[in-house]
């Protein structure tokens, strides 16, 4: 893991023609798998970093930033040096990353570094541009609709401001295609899942007897949708029909055996889309359930031509949609397998990597080309 840092030294670029930062957000530790789908590319070397929020860093990028030193003024000179040795700068969730000396969010750092004749993406992870008067238009479990007004407000400002930065700009990626919807001039920039962590393991389907373990481990409840689907799920568990416990604040380092426990994971029912979460319990060759809109299928579709194995559940109708699964033992085992394949092919860094490769290797601000297929 790597250490956080006051540095008086900071760690270099490499010496391929191309050099990309990544940061500073690393969700999920999608900043390091983004850096190392880049460094897949010919002369390209790449770098992640994080500014560290506390002091247990889930999944820490390359280099990981202390917030003091992060903000400390006299330092300015130092992060200003740094950021501009690279190349290419791909700034996550519009936040600063030279600092706070240009600005709380990115704005002020795009102009400098451009300025400085770096080339700068941006990619979007979700609540930094997911504008809540259009989600609430596409989903009627929106989880807007649960928030204080208040909330929703300052929410709205935020990603309007965001996603009007990212739209203005040649170089634009979404973390998932859900939010296209509110950044449609962006590219999807798929996630990355580490195939050594979650490749599949050994698992059959509950034999006759035994109830399957079904398993939600939503990162944050309000947004996944777990209020509206526990109901019905807890009563499924009550009758015997499957085997549900809720979990919450599992450790980074549990989360590979307990999906691994799982016959069948739960994911999310209220924003539309897929994410991490899902793509890790696909590579697990574990069957997944949640809501992804049709249009993101769609999309996912055309630029893969793969369907996304998915199963289809609004909150409303997870018990019939999970009773259907169970009893059909050939395609639990189907959607399992072609979740493990979707995930390797789609999820592994290859894709991400091509569609940066543009970005990266390009030498002018054309439109960005047709996304590859895997």
């Amino acid at each position: 893991m790597s250490d956080v840092s006051r540095p008086t030294t900071w760690p270099r670029p490499g010496s391929r023609t191309t050099q990309l930062l990544v940061g500073p957000a690393n969700f999920a530790g999608q900043g390091r798998g983004w850096a190392a789908a880049a460094r897949r590319l010919p002369d390209v070397d790449a770098l992640s970093f994080q500014v560290a929020t506390s002091t247990t860093l889930a999944e820490p990028a390359d280099f990981v930033l202390d917030r003091v030193a992060f903000d400390d003024p006299g330092l300015a000179r130092a992060r200003e040096s740094w950021v501009t040795s690279f190349t290419h700068v791909l700034v996550e969730a519009g936040r600063p990353v030279t600092g706070t000396q240009h600005g709380l969010d990115a704005a002020g750092d795009l102009a400098f570094l451009e300025d400085a004749r770096v080339r700068v993406g941006m990619v979007a992870h979700g609540t930094d541009v997911r504008r809540p008067d259009r989600h609430l238009d596409a989903e009627p479990d929106s989880p807007f609709a649960r928030m204080a007004d208040d909330t929703v407000r300052l929410r709205q400002r935020h990603a309007d401001r965001m996603a009007g930065l990212m739209t203005r700009r040649d170089w634009s990626f979404v973390s998932t295609p859900d939010l296209l919807l509110d950044v449609p001039t962006a590219r999807w920039l798929p996630v990355v899942v580490d195939p050594a962590r979650w490749s599949p393991q050994p698992w059959e389907p509950a034999p006759a007897g035994r109830p399957p373990r079904v398993v939600h481990v939503p990162s944050h409840r309000q947004v996944k949708g777990t209020a509206l689907i526990e109901p019905a799920v807890l009563e499924l568990a009550r009758r015997g029909l499957i085997d549900y416990t809720p979990l919450h604040d599992v450790a980074w380092a549990e989360m590979p055996a307990v999906i691994a426990s799982a016959d069948i994971v739960l994911d999310q029912f209220a924003l539309g889309g897929y994410g991490v979460a899902a793509v890790e319990a696909m590579a697990s060759g574990r069957a997944v359930v949640g809501h992804v809109r049709p249009d993101v299928r769609a999309h996912v579709q055309a630029v893969t031509g793969r369907v996304l194995p998915v199963v289809q559940s609004r909150a409303a109708d997870v018990a019939d949609v999970l009773m259907e699964l169970v009893q059909d033992r050939d395609r639990w085992l189907a959607v399992a397998r072609q979740g493990a394949e979707f995930a390797s092919c789609v999820h592994d860094g290859r894709l991400s990597a091509e569609v940066l490769r543009t970005f990266l290797l390009s030498r002018s601000t054309e439109s960005l080309p047709p996304a590859p297929r895997p």
